[in-house]
């Protein structure tokens, strides 16, 4: 017989199996890997949008940041004043004190008058493409707060927060009255000048060098819980700021199990000790915007080694509860660049 005409053999299926297997072995990984760079490049493409935004707003605004002691300063003087920032509003309203994305962003991109849909927006319309979790609930210490929220988070979900901004920029320096200005209340890892004021003249000498934001995702808990605080005043950080990862119990970039708290007000969380994964998602890497406009990924180790770039120029490094790493590359009572 041919052997054009003959059947083809057992062995010879067996091969052509273990080809098939070899060319998926080979294209799949490669094709994943494709999808998460592509969506890596979407995340790096968002966070420019939004540095230009606030950029353009600071420079019409005699250089002054968005956040807390800007756009959300006279919501954070009183409890009441706070409250104006529940419900609806309009879309460049802030969804806290801390949310600098809304006031610079929010007419542009459409945003929600109502703060719970607002809200959502900014984690997803204007969110990373690799920050996929769902948040399991909400917090807050006042049931009204949920209102708005409950309702859309159990109706569509809401995902996890995607960028964080460093809070040490967004304080005023220690040197100010609490009444005057939200100002830093921690004695480390490292501590901004004492008369500094958020205003992009004071970040540094090279702005090349200095973060305005980063991926981040808070809070994961102990029992694997994801949730966001969802009070228009937060203590701290809110959704929207960070403790940078030079901390050693950042809730979103810390290594270890719990988080050690400072001796002011007392806090200390017990986190679960995958949250850094949520955060660092670009192959253990988070992408970083820098003030004077760029993206650059920063693997996890060189974010928690050099405070320089969380920290306004002139901040003092006292290395309280920083990480190793940190303190190792500085030494105590060093002077940040």
């Amino acid at each position: 017989m041919s052997r054009l005409h003959r059947g083809v053999t057992f062995v010879e299926i067996l091969i052509g199996i273990s080809l098939v297997s070899l060319f998926m072995g080979l294209t799949v990984p490669a094709l994943l890997n494709a999808k998460s760079s592509a969506r890596s490049a979407v995340c790096a493409s968002t966070q420019k949008r939004l540095h230009h935004a606030a950029l353009a707003y600071s420079v019409n605004d005699n250089e002054w940041i968005p956040g807390v002691n800007r756009t959300g300063l006279r919501y954070h003087q009183t409890v009441n004043a706070a409250l104006l920032l529940e419900g609806n509003t309009t879309p460049s309203t802030p969804t806290t004190t801390y949310d600098w994305i809304s006031p610079v962003i929010g007419e542009d991109a459409k945003l929600s008058p109502n703060r719970a849909e607002r809200t959502k927006q900014i984690f997803e319309e204007l969110g990373c493409p690799e920050a996929t979790r769902l948040n399991d609930k909400t917090w807050g210490y006042s049931n009204d707060l949920h209102s708005d929220f409950v309702p859309l988070l159990e109706r569509e979900g809401i995902r996890q927060i995607s960028y964080l901004a460093p809070a040490p920029f967004h304080f005023a320096g220690p040197g100010y009255s609490p009444t005057e200005y939200r100002r830093y209340p921690f004695p480390g890892p490292a501590v901004p000048p004492r008369k500094y004021l958020p205003r992009l003249e004071n970040v540094g000498k090279q702005h090349s060098t200095k973060v305005f934001m980063a991926d981040g995702t808070r809070f994961l808990t102990a029992g694997g819980v994801l949730d966001f605080d969802v009070s228009p005043k937060p203590e701290y950080y809110g959704s929207f700021t960070t403790s940078t990862p030079i901390y050693v119990g950042s809730t979103a970039y810390g290594t270890g199990p719990s988080s050690p708290g400072f001796d002011i007000g007392g806090f200390g969380h017990a986190v679960h000790a995958e949250r850094r994964r949520l955060s660092y998602r670009h192959g253990g890497a988070i992408n970083v915007t820098y003030f004077d406009g760029h993206v650059a990924p920063m693997t996890e180790r060189d974010s928690k080694t050099d405070a320089s770039p969380w920290y306004p120029t002139g901040s003092k490094f006292t290395g309280e509860k920083a990480t190793p790493e940190s303190i190792e590359f500085h030494g105590e009572d060093s002077i940040l660049n």
